[in-house]
């Protein structure tokens, strides 16, 4: 089997399994970086050196991407997270076909993945937050449909391909729950407030559209729901419009519910279960930076020497 037929293969699998399009797209576009660098070979005579190579390769590269959706080259390394994004689909490739039986031993078992260190995830700030929102105040459909998006966003916690999926029945108001899919097909209900519930209310009294899409296009459109690219576009059309320098991205209103969640005493199993975790350690291993703040405040609050200073202050 050639490697091109093998990626194929994989791909087809993953749909199979009911993993999101987003995953799929992810392993077509890091995967196909391997086949460009070994060449279209059978997946036979690919060896450990050769995928030592390549991850050799990754980390001396003196250029890269930046920018959305424009993809502009720049003078710079790859950073470790990006180098890692690199590599778990090499490592899923081989693992996936010698657990098939398509080859007989896995070059990637050796492969090593660096652990980069835990970083604060790119949140939204509170500060830009309240920019973004006072650029939705208006009346129109428009404001409307991007009020109730940011809020839902940053009440939430949602992925951004939950919240494009989302349809007008998955929405109980009355109760403040939303059922939301994402990755493929796991389904949760997820809790809104009632700042969020009156601005969805204010969306759906003009929302232009029959179809069962929550969030929707307008104008000659209108029928057409927001997909996760069109969400990203009506957040980069506010962060413009308010004048706002931070990270505005679907991620980063994920980030910021989870940071301030945990700021404000929240603890990481419920936030798990609201985020869709699979396990409360994925959540510690993406947002217990946050907890930094919190275990601060407690120290000050009760440690002995701390309890002594704030004695000796008072007498």
């Amino acid at each position: 089997m050639l490697l091109s037929e093998a990626i194929e293969a994989l791909l087809t699998a993953t749909i199979a399994d009911g993993r999101s399009a987003r995953t799929v797209e992810g392993y077509r576009s890091y995967l196909g970086y391997l086949l460009d660098f070994l060449g279209d070979r059978a997946v036979e005579e690919v060896s450990a050196h050769d995928l030592r190579a390549y991850a050799a390769y990754l980390r001396s590269r003196t250029e890269r991407y930046t920018g959305h959706p424009q993809r502009v080259r720049e003078e710079g390394a790859l950073s470790p997270y990006t180098v890692a994004a690199y590599l778990r689909p090499v490592r899923r490739l081989f693992r996936w076909l010698e657990q098939e039986g398509l080859i007989d031993d896995n070059p990637a078992g050796k492969l090593k993945l660096s652990q980069p260190g835990r970083r604060e995830p790119k949140a939204v700030s509170m500060e830009d937050f309240q920019k973004l929102l006072a650029a939705t105040e208006g009346d129109d459909p428009t404001h409307r449909r991007d009020r109730a998006l940011l809020l839902f966003l940053a009440d939430t916690g949602c992925r951004v391909g939950g919240v494009a999926g989302l349809q007008v029945a998955d929405v109980d108001l009355e109760r403040g729950l939303a059922r939301v899919t994402e990755k493929g097909d796991k389904t949760r209900l997820v809790p809104f407030s009632q700042f969020t519930r009156d601005a969805l209310l204010a969306w759906l009294e003009v929302r232009p559209s029959e179809g069962p899409w929550l969030f929707v296009n307008l104008g000659s459109r209108g029928q057409e729901r927001l997909t996760a690219d069109a969400i990203g576009e009506v957040l980069r059309r506010l962060k413009r419009r308010a004048g706002v320098k931070g990270p505005v991205n679907p991620h980063a209103f994920r980030h910021a519910f989870a940071r301030e969640y945990l700021r404000a005493g929240g603890d990481l199993s419920t936030l798990a279960d609201i985020l869709g975790h699979s396990s409360v350690e994925v959540t510690w291993r993406f947002y217990s930076v946050y907890r930094v703040d919190e275990l601060k405040a407690f120290h000050e609050r009760y440690s002995p020497i701390a309890r002594m200073q704030g004695e000796e202050d008072d007498s």
